[in-house]
Formats: C-alpha cells, sequence, structure tokens
C-alpha cells in the first residue's frame, strides 16, 4: 500500500481507540514537523506502523501525564521521538513546564532512549 493509505489508517485507528485528553493531544500533536518525519524518515526506513503509537501518554515528572511525540514498541524495549520542530515545541512551551531535563527523561518515563530531532 501507499504511504498515504497507511498513515491515514494508523492516525485513524488512533484516533478511535482514544479519549479526552489522549485524542486532543493526538489532533493538536500530529502536525507537519510529526507528519513529516512520519513520511521522510519512519516510512523510508520502517515501511510499516507496527508498533509506532503517535502522541503517546507517559507518566514522566512528579507524575503528570506527557505526550511523546512518537513512541515506537519494539519487544519489551520503548524509544521514544521528540520532533522539535518550531510550531508545537517553538511557540507552545506549556508541554515541558513539568518536565525534567531532556537527559533524564529516558529514566524518569522508563523508556528505552529518547531521539530528539531537530527540523
Amino acid at each position: 500500500m501507499s504511504f498515504t493509505t497507511e498513515d491515514d489508517q494508523w492516525l485513524s485507528d488512533h484516533l478511535k481507540r482514544r479519549k479526552g485528553e489522549r485524542i486532543d493531544a493526538l489532533k493538536r500533536g500530529h502536525g507537519y514537523g510529526n507528519r513529516l518525519f512520519v513520511e521522510q524518515v519512519w516510512w523510508t526506513l520502517a515501511g510499516h506502523f507496527q508498533g509506532l503509537h503517535p502522541e503517546y501518554e507517559v507518566k514522566a515528572w512528579r507524575g503528570r501525564s506527557y505526550f511523546v511525540d512518537k513512541l515506537w514498541e519494539i519487544g519489551s524495549s520503548r524509544i521514544a521521538f521528540e520532533i522539535m520542530d518550531f510550531g508545537s515545541h517553538g511557540t507552545d512551551r506549556s508541554k515541558y513546564q513539568d518536565v525534567p531535563e531532556p537527559g533524564a527523561f529516558p529514566a524518569v518515563t522508563g523508556m528505552y532512549g529518547t531521539i530528539y530531532i531537530a527540523g
């Protein structure tokens, strides 16, 4: 299948499974930079969306919810991707007010690692 067809299905599946703040986070967070990452990087390398979750909720600093841009679950490992596009990260800083230093983020959330990608 084509990227557009698979991407539409993947996003639709995630929208159907979410409610409340989780659905709002997905609608807000899956913007231009995130879509570009999925198309230009993820799809090119993986060719599928198995195990990839958009705007994945994790418990972060002080037990508060935090949504990582993308989370890839492979076996028992979890790898977070933070897409540092100007739109969401350059203008909306509220997402990060309760998040610890980036280097401490994997340890706090139980991630295997976090990959920060600047656009």
